[in-house]
């Protein structure tokens, strides 16, 4: 993915207030219903290209606004404020999208311009049962057939995967060049071989996952980028800065949460937030969102820098490995702070912990960014 700076720029306080409006009314209805059928709502996605906040870091001329990573992580962090399952959508249709403005072709401007307008909802298709951080070991295989490709090969917990139009597959063309013989491909999701059982989980549910199989799936040629293993990496480093504002928002909800229940659950004739075991939880929780805010923007202010990825890779997997540990401290002191009500459909704490249990193992596990900072320390790891 390119590096570019960004050409526009917003103030930042109204484009916030905008977004939070934004989540307060196209989110607040919605998530609840979506989290109990497990189904993706399309109006929010629909809504959210009516507003403006689908194509953040695209370019003018596909139809985005050409703004900056902290302009997407912004408008993330509002959204995830209310439910940071939904919040991924903008999140997925950026990485997916990214890939189509900056390594695509007239075809993938077409589907680009499309996402950003409302009329194709996107996936990415990386993932598969012995890929997960390993991408390099990808063994979906696209191979030649005139002027077409025929897919085979299964991915992964993909997001989306049975409810997009187009989902981009990272596939190999070429297992003699091992990471490097890989490319992406423009899949429809309705063509002939394509299927995509969904995969049943107690997290994530308004954004379904699905794992998503290719059976002698024909691709045109056209629908191949010139993108691959270098093209994804570079962009799940963006992913994980847009994942930090996924869980700043979320731990945020679920802080405020808890610190209003400790001040008016009352217990032996005064407010549970009186005991000192409380209050200094409540204290750790108060550090854990701060800290997670000035790491979130930090990274997303380097990346908006145009510096190399080689120059930021330690800011990104720095905040990645501290925002998506706090938000399980956060989560998980709110839910104690719940007691036994915590557990009940009647508070919503128990969900809020649900959801953070996946944040340390999605776009690159917890393992894999203590491996990336040692590397960048000049750590022999291996």
């Amino acid at each position: 993915m390119s590096r570019s700076t960004p050409k526009n720029s917003v103030d930042r306080e109204a484009f916030r207030d905008m977004c939070r409006k934004f989540a307060q009314v196209e989110i607040g209805p919605r998530w609840q219903e979506a989290d109990r059928e497990s189904k993706f709502p399309m109006p929010f996605y629909h809504a959210a290209c009516k507003a403006g906040l689908i194509g953040l870091h695209s370019p003018e001329a596909l139809g985005g606004a050409a703004l900056g990573v902290t302009e997407e992580a912004i408008a993330i962090e509002e959204q995830a404020k209310v439910n940071p399952n939904l919040a991924i959508m903008a999140l997925i249709q950026g990485v997916a999208g990214g890939l189509l403005a900056d390594h695509g072709r007239d075809i993938h401007h077409q589907i680009a311009r499309a996402n950003i307008a409302g009329e194709c909802l996107l996936a990415l298709a990386v993932t598969e049962p012995e890929a997960g951080s390993d991408v390099q070991n990808v063994k979906t295989s696209a191979r030649r057939d005139g002027d077409d490709w025929i897919l085979n090969g299964i991915k992964s917990f993909i997001t989306l995967g049975g409810d997009c139009d187009v989902m981009m597959v990272l596939a190999q063309t070429d297992p003699s060049k091992g990471r490097h013989g890989m490319q992406f491909f423009a899949v429809d999701r309705r063509s002939p071989g394509v299927t995509t059982p969904q995969i049943k989980t107690y997290a994530n549910r308004p954004l379904p996952t699905y794992r998503v199989m290719f059976d002698e799936v024909r691709v045109p040629d056209a629908r191949r980028l010139d993108a691959g293993f270098g093209a994804i990496m570079a962009g799940f480093n963006r992913e994980r800065v847009m994942v930090c504002a996924r869980w700043l928002g979320h731990m945020q909800t679920a802080y405020a949460w808890a610190l209003e229940y400790a001040k008016t659950r009352q217990q032996f004739g005064r407010p549970i937030g009186a005991n000192q075991s409380i209050a200094f939880q409540l204290a750790q929780s108060h550090v854990d969102v701060e800290a997670s805010r000035l790491y979130t923007y930090h990274a997303a202010s380097r990346w908006d820098s145009g510096l190399p990825i080689q120059d930021i890779i330690t800011d990104v997997s720095s905040a990645k490995l501290f925002v998506t540990q706090a938000v399980y401290r956060v989560t998980q002191i709110a839910l104690h702070i719940g007691g036994g009500w915590g557990i009940t459909e009647e508070l919503p704490v128990m969900r809020m912990a649900l959801d953070a249990l996946v944040a340390p193992v999605t776009v690159g596990a917890y393992e894999i960014q203590l491996r990336v900072i040692a590397k960048q320390l000049g750590l022999p790891v291996d």
